[in-house]
């Protein structure tokens, strides 16, 4: 029988330092500038998707992002609670691979950067499909490794602890999530791509590159540092069987020509016989 741990792992201590440092991050600066460029999108977005039930899973858990959403009921998924905070009614403490909310029960399900810190990404994206009803949508906010932010990423990667986020991240790109979500029968409806310039908040820097930003948000526009994708879950359909109909054998004229008539026998009457 195996006995309960004592200890956290490790990738669950690792995983609670990162959110830490992505939940800072987004106070600096260049945080609150992504910020406000990703609700702008999801400004346009959500008042178009509609239904009972929203849940946001993420690591800032920001109710400002789904505040333009029609949808009354609203709740946050977590997996570790914050020390000494009290747990909201609008707040779920489970495990992202295991969320303890029934199966297609979710009209719309927004993952705010879920998968970019997150050590099993597509398990997340599986366990969302399964709460997702048929029908509903499915919202991914992730950062692009193909962008001008991810070519900076392999060297702030590596920077000192408190300067590494969002840079360690795991950048998915739009391909591998498009790949997943076809997986789990999901159709694409589209995407949305901001941030194109440097990972500046330098004026200087940001107005003499801002061409670079330019002529990427014109030429190439699925190069923006941050992506939003819309996908839909399939309907699954069933196609009825036609019961099995017995039809009668029906007789079919042959035509007269090229037949062989019987030839005519003359009737023998028993006087003849006697003869």
């Amino acid at each position: 029988m195996a006995l309960p741990r004592l200890f956290r792992p490790f990738h669950s201590v690792h995983k609670q330092y990162s959110h830490d440092l992505v939940k800072s991050w987004y106070k600096t600066e260049l945080g609150v500038q992504t910020l406000a460029s990703e609700k702008a999108v999801l400004d346009q977005l959500l008042p178009e998707l509609f239904g009972y039930h929203l849940m946001q899973v993420g690591v800032i858990n920001s109710p400002q992002l789904t505040s333009s959403s029609p949808i009354k009921h609203q709740f946050f998924v977590n997996e570790l609670q914050d020390e000494g905070s009290s747990c909201s009614p609008k707040m779920v403490i489970s495990k992202a691979t295991e969320l303890a909310i029934a199966s297609d029960s979710i009209d719309v399900a927004v993952l705010h950067h879920s998968l970019d810190f997150h050590d099993n990404p597509h398990g997340i994206l599986r366990e969302i499909s399964r709460t997702v009803m048929p029908g509903g949508k499915i919202v991914i906010v992730g950062f692009n490794p193909w962008s001008w932010w991810g070519a900076f990423r392999t060297f702030l990667k590596n920077a000192s602890n408190s300067s590494r986020a969002p840079w360690d991240g795991n950048f998915l790109s739009l391909y591998r999530v498009s790949d997943w979500l076809n997986l789990l029968d999901f159709e694409i409806d589209g995407c949305e791509c901001v941030c194109y310039g440097l990972p500046s908040v330098n004026p200087k820097a940001s107005k003499a590159f801002s061409w670079i930003g330019s002529l990427a948000k014109r030429w190439l526009s699925q190069t923006g540092a941050v992506y939003t994708v819309v996908a839909t879950k399939r309907v699954a359909t069933f196609t009825p069987i036609k019961p099995k109909r017995f039809n009668a054998p029906s007789l079919v004229p042959l035509p007269l020509n090229g037949l062989v008539r019987p030839a005519s026998r003359n009737p023998v009457s028993r006087r003849d016989h006697r003869d």
